[in-house]
């Protein structure tokens, strides 16, 4: 005995699963592109933390210096003047990096 089977699709039907496939093949592609955005942000982030890091590190090292320096005149005085160059240059780098605004 052989049954056979016709399943008759409506247009309205065969239109709303292309509607569905095409709204799939749709979120893949966000998912794809969500996922290298994801690891552009990672890699953001760690810059920052290192870069984060060794300004801490710079500070610390600053704040030592001016303990060392407490009470000799000649090292305070070469410390300022280092500690203004570092600033010039720790600005200089923060303004080069950071992104300008979009224009409104």
């Amino acid at each position: 005995m052989r049954v056979d089977v016709y399943v008759h699709w409506a247009e309205e039907e065969s239109n709303k699963l292309d509607a569905i496939l095409k709204m799939l093949r749709e979120s893949k592609k966000r998912e794809v592109a969500m996922s290298v955005e994801m690891d552009a942000l990672q890699e953001a982030v760690t810059e920052n933390t290192t870069l984060d890091d060794s300004i801490i590190l710079l500070l610390n090292g600053i704040a030592a210096q001016i303990v060392d320096s407490a009470g000799d005149k000649t090292k305070a005085v070469a410390l300022a003047a280092e500690l203004k160059a570092k600033s010039a240059a720790l600005q200089a780098a923060i303004t080069a990096n950071t992104p300008q605004a979009p224009p409104a």
